[in-house]
């Protein structure tokens, strides 16, 4: 795994395949590797860049306070560093809150956008959510943790069919967790984010996506999302939960690549 430094950090990257960029950015775990069950199809028409955002994974986790605008400010060096020309995004949760704020402020540097189970404003019940997951972090054991925010991420029946392979999954990712602080430190970054102001200002191509059986961001924050920014396309799939990407694969990929292929011609079109 390559590594490359972007914004005073050493930031750990993947390239997969050729053509047109695709980012793919990932949600509080913040690695690269959520993104394993897209690589493959995705790497079949386009350079996939996953990566390791700062706290996360192999990338540093320099001891000081993060924000959502920071770890923008770390892709948008990323993108500039790995020379990709207009990328199209795609953004889970924390990854969609990212895209957000440079979409925004950044109209030319994207030609596409997806914004997956992902919200504009932290409210109630999402806080509520993170105060629980806060109070798991600081007052039990790493496994514990990793097995209650797996309630947050799949949906019951996933859990049911699933936990033979999933709890070995889980006690992996505790197995190399990164220093408590530094997780909190992103909870508290997620849990600021207010890009209200920010939103009206995208003019990137943009799909909003997540499935009905959400309940870290349920649908009705896609669909804020989507009344807020101009032209948006919303798209509710019956179920997946949070991690919609990892449970329906096969569905979110054929979304997500007919999106990419709808965005990459407008940028096309919009250049000739």
């Amino acid at each position: 795994m390559p590594s490359i430094v972007t914004n005073g950090i050493s930031t750990q990257y993947e390239r997969h395949g050729q053509g047109p960029a695709v980012v793919l950015v990932s949600g509080l775990g913040g690695t690269g590797a959520y993104w394993a069950p897209q690589i493959e199809a995705l790497a079949e028409h386009y350079t996939v860049i996953t990566y390791d955002q700062r706290g996360a994974g192999r990338s540093d986790h320099p001891a000081m306070p993060y924000s959502i605008e920071m770890l923008a400010d770390d892709l948008q060096a990323l993108i500039g560093a790995l020379d990709l020309e207009r990328p199209l995004l795609i953004g889970h949760s924390t990854g969609g809150a990212i895209g957000q704020v440079l979409a925004a402020r950044e109209p030319e540097l994207l030609a596409g956008l997806l914004l997956y189970a992902s919200w504009g404003k932290s409210d109630a019940h999402f806080n509520w959510c993170f105060r629980m997951r806060r109070a798991l972090l600081e007052g039990t054991s790493l496994d514990e943790y990793v097995h209650g925010s797996a309630l947050f991420l799949y949906p019951p029946e996933h859990v049911r069919s699933h936990a033979a392979t999933l709890s070995p999954a889980l006690l992996a990712s505790a197995a190399n967790f990164p220093a408590r602080e530094t997780v909190l430190r992103r909870i508290d970054a997620i849990m600021a984010h207010d890009a209200s102001a920010q939103l009206p200002h995208i003019r990137t191509p943009t799909l909003v996506l997540c499935a009905e059986d959400d309940i870290l961001t349920p649908p009705y924050q896609s669909r804020l999302l989507a009344e807020a920014i101009p032209g948006a396309q919303l798209r509710v799939v019956p179920r997946g939960g949070h991690s919609f990407s990892e449970t329906q694969t096969d569905t979110f990929n054929r979304i997500a690549l007919a999106f990419l292929a709808e965005a990459g011609a407008r940028h096309f079109e919009a250049r000739i």
